[in-house]
């Protein structure tokens, strides 16, 4: 895969590493320290995961509209630094709500750098680069995934558990590095605002919509796929469980899915905008297939569960990749850059919606049928609607492809 050509192109690489690693080394080290330093009670467990993740949820369309308004270098360095603090202050929390509180601040730190890099995305490359840049990005957020829990077998292993918190703080440190070498480079292009804010975010919303109709089905692909992994993603380790796992093997999964991410990273320039229709109905038909087969896998006694498990999730994590890149492309290529940042994080936001309501139906669902019952239930429903999708959009993929292609 080669990379767009355009100097400095490596700082960007460099930003996504640092925030990727920041949001998923300190996501892994949260739970390991409170469970491992703390010895937090399943509650409270849910009160981090509470505080980590409900700002993002609520406030991101907000902050994203700050990005819209800021200088994105400004924004990322600010972003950074307070990055770097909190993650000092993690590392030295003398007690559990100390702990919790700077949790708290953690997450609200994250808040709009996602949508200040795609905002600086856009400004910096064409839209012919944006389609290798998306699958270059998320294959080092899939490496940075698969390491995770290698991370956190080795800050599990420590005497201080919080040691790992200096990982984070020290990407923090390399994300600023990497912001001061690009504005070095790009600062007059970067800072210049070739758009005003002309309409309001829901009107830029539809013009994004308008782009065509394959921006509005990849939306709704992920969506879908957002939900069913709601529902069944926070079942997973007792699913595992009961199937007679160890814990570790959990870990195990989790990397299966993420190097299936990586593959999509690779192959997506091969099926967009050719084959869109893989990109993203059968993709999220082949993908509610996966969740149906592991479900099923108590009843199908004579294939072996560990390697079926192990395939079954690779193949999940690249189909769910491949509708991912599709709608990330999308919006980088065809939303008002005046507004890119709000509408970006209000997806997003929209994402993190159905990854929250999803573990509630689960879990309710669980206890009227069983754990492997969502896993059936939650597939179906995704092969389903992928069918119902690509019926109604079936007229479209060739035009879509020749119109993308033309641009």
């Amino acid at each position: 895969m080669k990379p767009p050509q355009i100097k400095g192109y490596n700082y960007l690489c460099g930003i996504r590493l640092s925030s990727s690693a920041t949001l998923w080394v300190d996501f892994v080290l949260i739970f390991t320290v409170l469970t491992f330093g703390f010895d937090a009670s399943p509650k409270t467990l849910g009160y981090a995961a509470a505080l980590y993740g409900l700002p993002s949820l609520l406030l991101g369309p907000l902050l994203g509209t700050i990005a819209d308004y800021s200088n994105p270098l400004r924004f990322l360095t600010i972003s950074f630094a307070i990055r770097f603090i909190v993650a000092c202050l993690l590392f030295g929390a003398s007690s559990e709500a100390y702990f919790l509180f700077f949790v708290f601040i953690k997450g609200v730190s994250n808040l709009g750098s996602g949508a200040a890099e795609i905002i600086l995305t856009r400004k910096l490359l064409t839209s012919k680069d944006l389609a290798t840049n998306i699958s270059i990005t998320t294959i080092i957020d899939q490496f940075i995934k698969i390491c995770s829990p290698l991370a956190a077998g080795i800050v599990a292993s420590m005497t201080d558990k919080a040691h790992g918190f200096l990982i984070s703080a020290s990407f923090s440190l390399f994300g600023v590095f990497c912001v001061i070498m690009l504005s070095l480079r790009y600062r007059e292009k970067i800072t210049s605002r070739p758009e005003q804010r002309s309409f309001g975010n829901l009107e830029a919303l539809k013009i994004l919509f308008r782009s065509g109709p394959s921006t509005r089905l990849f939306f709704i692909c992920a969506l879908v796929q957002s939900a069913i992994l709601g529902c069944y993603d926070s079942l997973l380790s007792i699913f595992l469980k009961n199937l007679g796992f160890e814990s570790y093997i959990f870990g195990t999964i989790v990397s299966s899915t993420a190097a299936g991410g990586i593959l999509a990273g690779f192959c997506f320039k091969f099926f967009y905008p050719s084959r869109i229709y893989f990109c993203s109905t059968l993709s999220l038909v082949t993908f509610g297939l996966m969740v149906v087969i592991a479900g099923s896998l108590q009843e199908l006694e004579t294939i072996p569960t560990y390697p079926a498990l192990i395939l079954i999730f690779f193949v999940a994590g690249f189909t769910y990749g491949l509708t991912s890149l599709g709608f990330g492309l999308s919006l980088q290529k065809y939303c008002p850059l005046a507004h890119l940042g709000t509408v970006s994080a209000t997806a997003r936001s929209l994402t993190l919606l159905f990854l929250v309501l999803g573990p509630i139906f689960g879990a309710w669902l669980s206890a009227l049928i069983s754990i492997s019952g969502v896993f059936l239930v939650s597939g179906s429903a995704a092969i389903f609607f992928g069918a119902l999708l690509h019926l109604k959009y079936q007229n479209i993929f060739s035009l879509e492809a020749t119109r993308i292609a033309n641009e």
